[in-house]
């Protein structure tokens, strides 16, 4: 039978990050074998993140931005970010830089296999996939399974962030490749959150994306049409070729992920709790994650460090979520009021959960109240009657 030090399940974002992060540190000597049901060969996906700090993979980021525009029908925004850039990589790009990386390196392997089970036995564990059976010292797993969870949980709150997105190339120079457009709330909202999205590359190439974040996902001749409409009424672009699609389904849930699967088995990327609950970030988390992983198992050789005291963003992301979730078109309003009346780092640092006490008192002080005072009420009460 095949023994691994470490077993990495599911090749994705935070698979690939881990197994990178292990590669270039002291124990890259440790023998590691992901597994995967597929091969990661396609540009599925973009992550976008922003960070004041550099990351392992600045070198192969797609392109990133120093400016950030928000706009809603009475407010336009345009910030320049001093400490922050806005950085975004394609997924094609990460696969390939962490599979040629790792790649070279006799101690890693990886096979294209379906996971059948795990179990502990004899302080190890058993992996049995579709053709093979092998065992580890410690089993990593990313895999999420949206099914264990359902729109209606009677203490936690279940959104997806879904979008669609369109790449388009021009025939004039339309695009202002010095900013991104984080939020445009311009549209419709539906009793939902809904806003487009523009990352330009070029003058005259744009990812331009419609998301929602809402209980349930929309006929996909939807996102065509308000992804047309939008361009053609907002951007006012009529010829125009789509070169690239990306759509994407983000769990958003204060649902609290155990690390632990079992005293060997360590959940990690979406399945560990890697996703902001609020807004589906997850990228810089899965590296911050990764890192510190890493560092335990070289300090204790176990992987499960004490992560830092954040009750407070996770009470502020159940309130958000059950605005969301009750009444998901007052975020416009909400966000709105939090970008016009807070400087843009510091909303910012917010959302990277690395502010303090006082900077979050100004922050929720500078927002309409009534929709919070509702949600304390319904987050407290329905989490005191399931106890």
């Amino acid at each position: 039978m095949n023994q691994y030090d470490y077993i990495i399940i599911g090749g994705g974002c935070a698979g690939l990050s881990l197994a990178y992060h292990l590669n270039s540190s002291t124990l890259s000597n440790k023998k590691v074998l992901i597994i995967d049901k597929e091969q990661k060969n396609k540009n599925d996906r973009t992550w976008c993140f922003w960070t004041d700090q550099s990351t392992k993979f600045d070198h192969i980021v797609y392109k990133s931005w120093k400016n950030i525009e928000f706009l809603s029908e009475n407010f336009v925004l345009n910030a320049p970010l001093h400490n922050f850039t806005y950085k975004m990589i394609r997924g094609a790009d990460f696969y390939k830089e962490t599979l040629q990386t790792i790649g070279q390196n006799p101690n890693f392997h990886i096979t294209h296999e379906a996971v059948i089970s795990t179990e502990e036995v004899d302080n190890k564990v058993l992996i049995k996939t579709s053709s093979q059976e092998y065992l580890a010292h410690w089993v990593f797993d990313s895999r999420f399974d949206s099914t264990n969870f359902c729109t209606e949980m009677p203490e936690n709150h279940y959104l997806m962030q879904h979008f669609k997105g369109w790449v388009i190339e021009t025939e004039e120079k339309v695009f202002d490749t010095s900013k991104i457009r984080m939020f445009d709330f311009r549209t419709e909202q539906g009793k939902e959150v809904r806003f487009f999205y523009i990352l330009p590359f070029s003058p005259t190439e744009a990812l331009v994306e419609y998301t929602l974040f809402s209980k349930y996902l929309i006929a996909e001749e939807e996102y065509d049409e308000k992804l047309k409409n939008y361009i053609h009424h907002q951007l006012q672009i009529d010829k125009y070729q789509i070169k690239d699609t990306e759509f994407g389904i983000i769990p958003m849930t204060d649902y609290k992920f155990g690390r632990k699967k079992g005293r060997k088995i360590m959940k990690i990327g979406i399945g560990g709790g890697r996703a902001k609950p609020s807004t589906g970030y997850a990228f810089y988390r899965i590296q911050q994650d990764s890192a510190q992983i890493v560092k335990s198992l070289e300090a204790s050789e176990q992987p499960f460090y004490r992560q830092k005291n954040d009750k407070q963003y996770q009470i502020y992301d159940a309130l958000i979520l059950n605005i969301m979730n009750r009444k998901g078109e007052s975020i416009k309003e909400i966000f709105t009021e939090l970008f016009k009346n807070n400087p843009i780092e510091r909303v910012l640092s917010f959302l990277n959960e690395s502010t303090n006490i006082y900077t979050d008192f100004l922050l929720m002080s500078s927002v309409p109240p009534m929709p919070f005072l509702k949600s304390i009420k319904n987050v407290f009460l329905s989490r005191k009657l399931v106890k």
